[in-house]
């Protein structure tokens, strides 16, 4: 009897189980087609080719922005419904034709993709293969899952708006009253113009600010027949030539102590860099009876006789060919030894020859080791300005820059882009000054034989901080 109770209870178990699954299918739960509803997109990539130019230089350029467009990463805010990438293209970049690469949820493809443009105001269905134009913003894409949900998504392709290659020039408001010949430095935070004005040396001084405000200091010691291409900083002092030889130098940039070398001194032709800063010194040349000569010098008192150079392995004395006068000069203090060097261009040769070179001169145990670079015929002579801005070596002639992408082994006219403000008068012996934010300064000058007054400042939009 017990057997056969334990059977019913077992077969009524039984049947109390299959019940449900008899039941009506609305009280069912599909978990596998949950995700239908998912309408959101999980990857977005753009890739394009560059439309073909007639300009070879167009052709290079959009060769680059393009290989930058398959590289560009995009975020997707799927709260916002916005895509966009972060780092904005280059600047220029059209994008008229664009293969877009869209990912959705794994388990299924969308309904539908719609794409509205400004020029399909109600949108077409997009086969998430054909081209796209983004030449026109904004972009909406609407997803449409198999469920029917929709997520819209506005596509936000940014592009730098600004030229990085132009460069934009600024008249500063306030200038030192200086009408010849000058040479300004930048020493810490100031600047400091030093000029003759008849027969008289004057120095104006000046906070390095967006607005500057020039006062005029006294000077004491500073010789009045100073040349003002030879007035140098040296580990924050100042140095400095008369026409006759002799030697200064000033803590302040005031106050000036006359100063005995034991040589007539022709030149100071700048800063030659060493492994350390503190072992920097100056390279001057001076007249020993026989010729000219090189001298390294940490005071202007102790000068050194450089006893070899590279480029003449018969004897030390300056080169027939070599600016002893009137060079620009522009030294290179980088970490990269192989650039570490002061560099001269144009000048005057010791019979006044004007010259086109450029000189790199590098220190060294054995004396000087000097390359010179001799095939430019773009710009020579005295009045020129040299410095390193971005990756490359610019010499300022006539309200011309000039580029050098090999330092001075060959020269190029720098892009329409590039070129001086047209308020900016003609002019040669300006001072060039590149500070810490990437402007370029350029003071004073000579025009017409006169001295001009005013400062400039300039900068590339793409070296804007």
């Amino acid at each position: 009897m017990n057997i056969k109770y334990i059977t019913y209870l077992f077969s009524g178990l039984l049947l109390f189980l299959l019940f449900p699954s008899c039941s009506d299918n609305d009280t069912t739960t599909d978990y596998t087609s949950s995700g239908s509803k998912d309408a959101q997109i999980y990857s977005f990539s753009i890739t394009a080719i560059a439309p073909i130019s007639k300009d070879s230089v167009q052709r290079a350029q959009d060769s680059i922005r393009f290989i930058r467009v398959g590289k560009t990463k995009f975020a997707i805010d799927q709260v916002a419904g916005v895509i966009y990438n972060p780092d904005s293209l280059l600047y220029g970049t059209v994008l008229d034709s664009v293969k877009v690469a869209i990912t959705f949820n794994p388990s299924y493809q969308p309904s539908k993709v719609l794409v509205t443009t400004p020029d399909s105001i109600n949108g077409y269905v997009w086969n998430l293969t054909d081209s796209i134009s983004f030449a026109k913003l904004p972009v909406t894409f609407t997803v449409t899952s198999p469920s029917g949900n929709l997520k819209t998504y506005d596509i936000d392709i940014r592009t730098h708006k600004i030229d990085p290659d132009t460069m934009l020039w600024q008249k500063m408001t306030s200038y030192p009253s200086v009408f010849g010949e000058s040479k300004t430095l930048l020493k810490d935070n100031s600047f400091y113009t030093y000029a003759i004005s008849g027969n008289s040396a004057l120095l104006y001084s000046s906070d390095k600010s967006s607005t500057l405000s020039w006062a005029k200091q006294t000077l004491s010691g500073f010789p009045a027949n100073v040349k003002p291409e030879s007035i140098f900083l040296l580990n924050g002092v100042f140095y400095a030539l008369d026409q006759t030889g002799n030697s200064y130098k000033s803590a302040n940039g005031k106050d000036w102590t006359k100063l005995t070398s034991g040589k007539v001194l022709t030149s100071i032709l700048g800063v030659l860099p060493a492994d350390d800063r503190a072992n920097d010194q100056l390279l001057v040349t001076y007249y020993r009876g026989d010729g000219y000569y090189f001298g390294k010098t940490k005071d202007l008192i102790t000068i050194s006789e450089v006893a070899n150079i590279s480029v003449s392995p018969y004897d030390n004395k300056v080169p027939s060919n070599f600016p002893l006068q009137k060079a620009a000069s522009y030294t290179s203090f980088t970490t990269n030894k192989n650039k570490r060097m002061l560099i001269l261009t144009g000048g005057a040769s010791i019979t006044g020859t004007e010259l086109a070179y450029t000189w790199l001169i590098k220190d060294s145990n054995d004396g000087l080791e000097m390359s010179p670079f001799i095939k430019n015929t773009l710009f020579k002579g005295a009045g020129l300005s040299n410095f390193v801005y971005g990756d490359n070596l610019y010499a300022l002639s006539n309200n011309q820059f000039y580029i050098s992408a090999l330092w001075g082994e060959s020269w190029v006219i720098a892009p329409n882009k590039q070129k001086f403000d047209s308020a900016i008068t003609a002019r040669t012996g300006q001072t060039a000054i590149v500070d810490s934010n990437n402007f370029i300064w350029i003071f004073g000058g000579v025009s017409a034989n006169k001295g001009v007054s005013d400062v400039w400042r300039g900068r590339l939009n793409s070296l804007i901080r």
